[in-house]
């Protein structure tokens, strides 16, 4: 008798311990994506490995405003078109499509809403400042199903973004963000490009 009430005090613990975990992976996502919900425009530095302090730049706006400066190429929209730059060398422009691929800022504009929660956890015995991880998968209809298997999300201590893991039927990719500025003020000429005429320019519109 004594056996069975110690198994039935265990199996109430490990009961009462799921539904904490459940509400808390809940409501860490349903903050996270109020602040998101908030955020028109974004600047984020991130590198692609722990090596690489900055590997690439990005300015974003809502409504297709975005300039990503990589190592050899810059891309620039304006929500209307696209320019793919080599500089110095060349440049291709087509019409800006609102498509569902997944980048850098859907994740801050409005990928959340097609994810939920898996696991949240706090990570134990690293050797980095992250702390946290929400790991979240697309909802069962989600546009992003096909080509979205995770994403997972790490914080610091003070909760601030330090990674993004994004796991795709593809690979994985890994984004260290070393700075993340919300609702920044990005002036418009960021979003505009006019190619000097040493640019060889390849039109696909």
């Amino acid at each position: 008798m004594q056996r069975l009430s110690k198994i039935l005090v265990l199996l109430l613990v490990v009961s009462v311990s799921v539904a904490l975990a459940q509400n808390d992976k809940e409501s860490i996502f349903n903050e996270l994506k109020s602040e998101f919900n908030s955020i028109n425009s974004i600047h984020v530095i991130f590198g692609m490995s722990e090596m690489n302090e900055k590997a690439a730049e990005l300015y974003a706006k809502k409504g297709g405003f975005m300039r990503l400066s990589l190592k050899d190429n810059v891309i620039i929209s304006d929500g209307e078109t696209i320019w793919n730059i080599s500089p110095g060398v060349s440049a291709t422009v087509s019409d800006y499509e609102d498509s569902k691929d997944l980048t850098l800022e859907t994740i801050f504009f409005g990928l959340l809403e097609e994810l939920e929660p898996i696991t949240y956890s706090a990570l134990k015995n690293t050797s980095n400042n992250e702390k946290y991880s929400l790991k979240l998968k697309p909802k069962v209809r989600s546009e992003y199903s096909d080509q979205l298997k995770y994403l997972t999300l790490y914080f610091g201590s003070n909760k601030e973004l330090l990674r993004v893991t994004v796991d795709t039927p593809n690979g994985i990719m890994n984004y260290n963000i070393k700075l993340l500025e919300k609702n920044p003020k990005i002036d418009s000429s960021k979003f505009v490009y006019t190619p000097t005429k040493d640019i060889e320019v390849i039109d696909f519109r």
